[in-house]
């Protein structure tokens, strides 16, 4: 399960969209980046037992979309995110 510290990360990542913002609160990012990859973990260990077509051996680090834009053809240039995704 999430903390509400990366919910409240993502909220401030919406409301200060910039390079500078992010990269003072980096160290927030990682911590809420590790608490996506620990349920992106516990998700796929439970989908296994159910689908085999879903390896318990997947790596959850891998599963974790960036939370950085391609904003090169994009009319929004924000540079980042403002949710992370789990595939």
């Amino acid at each position: 399960m999430l903390k509400k510290k990366t919910f409240d990360f993502l909220t401030a990542v919406a409301e200060n969209n910039n390079r500078e913002w992010f990269a003072e609160h980096k160290e927030e990012y990682e911590v809420a980046k590790a608490e996506v990859i620990n349920l992106a973990g516990e998700l796929i260990k439970g989908i296994s037992l159910i689908d085999p077509l879903i390896s318990a051996d997947l790596d959850p680090k891998k599963t974790v979309l960036r939370i950085y834009r391609d904003v090169r053809f994009s009319k929004n240039k924000d540079p980042y995110k403002k949710n992370i995704g789990i595939w």
